[in-house]
């Protein structure tokens, strides 16, 4: 799983069972958000979570919030950049 924040619209979520979604203050965010995801994924052949968080991190002001792991807690802090 995978949560991305884009400052201004709200959050994506994405996860290989139920796709992405999208959480914003407002439906119309929510729709141009869900508009920017579209495209940033169009296209895209999803065959690892990595390509997916890419896809999602190129939107503009998109930051990670959250990647699930195999790690424990703290575990992947220096692949995003914590330490």
């Amino acid at each position: 799983m995978i949560s991305v924040a884009v400052r201004g619209y709200g959050i994506v979520i994405w996860d290989e069972e139920q796709g992405w979604r999208t959480f914003s203050a407002s439906e119309s965010m929510s729709a141009v958000l869900a508009s920017r995801v579209e495209m940033a994924l169009s296209g895209l052949q999803v065959d690892t979570e990595d390509d997916v968080a890419g896809a999602l991190l190129s939107l503009p002001d998109a930051h990670l919030l959250a990647r699930s792991c195999e790690h424990g807690p703290g575990g992947c802090d220096d692949e995003i950049g914590l330490n």
